[in-house]
């Protein structure tokens, strides 16, 4: 079997995931870490593009140190780590200023750890002016939603653009996250719908003790989990405790500093809780409880173009599952129920309550085996064999 070496360009710094953060790219990362087709792996942490994020990417990444890890090399402004015989994480602050430099000492870096045949693997779309002086074989994009449409880079809308425009013309390979970017991204031949995955064997844990916060809270518990930002239908979690007094909503998640004001708003009601940030090995505890998982979502814009992983990890926990139309649930919705209007939502709800028993639980566990992580990767690490071959 040909093995090769991969350069990634996360969307996340490794000290997140480190800290129990998790998303695609991170799922993606441990999974290729296992195959023996994958020689070694520079994972470059998130590329800052303005001076605040560079001072906390300083703190997180330059200052601290990842756990268990050995600094090879260190700089004012970068830092190279080794994790394990497979995993080396580069980290630098200076992108937004010195972009061509910053390239330049990851492919020095990867000449000094003796790369071989290299994929360029991003996640990060600014990255794609810079890329081609890497000397890969081959350029794959993962396309983890439309961040053009994202509230984080609005002010970065036209650089991302550009860099789109160039990731259209010379990844070898795109994967699309959502069905809805495929026509974002014109189509090409060269685009492969690949959605979200979970961990099942995470999602089937069995805990002894369940936290006091959601296991005081009186039932049915109506949940959701994720990072409580602008993209959360706000006036919906509202419809929903104004019209459900008898049941509890349980939110369970980072708040964005954005919507402090509306969290205030809706802790105004007795039946909804907000929880905070668990770590990613809570997360099943918390899904657990729920007597239905939620994913009120904006239905316009940036929803559209996502394929929210939390769907998976209420099914792998058997879960019934109700969520806003149009948000990127295509490949599942044989097995939840999607509503267009808060009506509609609430209704689905109790539909969802009534309808769920065991057997149904067990048909939703058996349905996400599909959605391993394991089988995505492998799709993907097909479509890259077939490329390099």
């Amino acid at each position: 079997m040909k093995t090769f070496d991969v350069i990634m360009f996360n969307m996340s710094n490794f000290s997140e995931w480190d800290e129990g953060v998790s998303n695609r790219n991170y799922h993606i990362l441990r999974e290729l870490l296992n195959r023996p087709e994958v020689g070694k792996v520079l994972a470059v942490d998130y590329l800052n593009l303005n001076f605040k994020r560079a001072i906390r990417n300083y703190k997180e990444c330059i200052v601290l140190n990842i756990k268990d890890s050995q600094i090879i090399k260190r700089g004012p402004t970068y830092k190279i780590s080794q994790i394990s015989d497979k995993l080396y994480v580069y980290s630098d602050i200076s992108f937004f200023l010195q972009p061509q430099a910053v390239l330049k000492r990851i492919q020095k870096t990867a000449l000094t750890l003796n790369f071989g045949d290299l994929i360029v693997w991003s996640f990060f779309p600014f990255i794609a002016p810079y890329w081609q002086n890497l000397g890969q074989k081959l350029t794959v994009f993962d396309a983890v939603d439309n961040w053009t449409l994202h509230s984080s880079y609005l002010n970065q809308k036209e650089k991302l653009e550009e860099s789109y425009n160039i990731i259209k013309r010379e990844a070898d390979l795109i994967f699309s996250v959502s069905k809805n970017l495929l026509h974002f991204f014109d189509d090409q031949s060269n685009v492969y719908w690949i959605p979200n995955g979970v961990d099942l064997k995470h999602y089937n844990k069995e805990f002894s003790l369940i936290n006091r916060d959601i296991a005081d809270i009186s039932r049915p518990i109506i949940g959701y989990i994720g990072v409580i930002q602008d993209k959360v239908d706000f006036d919906l979690i509202k419809f929903l405790a104004e019209h459900n007094p008898e049941k509890s909503l349980v939110l369970v998640g980072p708040v964005w500093n954005e919507q402090d004001e509306v969290k205030l708003n809706l802790e105004k009601y007795k039946n909804v809780h907000f929880l905070g940030y668990k770590k990613y090995n809570e997360a099943p505890m918390y899904i657990q409880q729920f007597d239905v998982g939620i994913i009120p979502h904006k239905k316009a814009g940036f929803s559209a173009s996502t394929n929210p992983m939390k769907m998976y990890e209420y099914l792998a926990c058997g879960k019934p599952v109700v969520a806003s139309s149009n948000i990127g649930t295509d490949n599942v919705d044989e097995m939840i129920l999607t509503a267009d209007g808060y009506q509609d939502f609430n209704k689905a709800i109790d539909q969802a309550l009534k309808e769920n028993n065991k057997e149904q639980e067990k048909r939703r566990r058996d349905f996400v085996k599909q959605y391993s992580w394991f089988n995505t990767v492998n799709k993907m690490l097909e479509l890259i064999n077939n490329k390099l071959n």
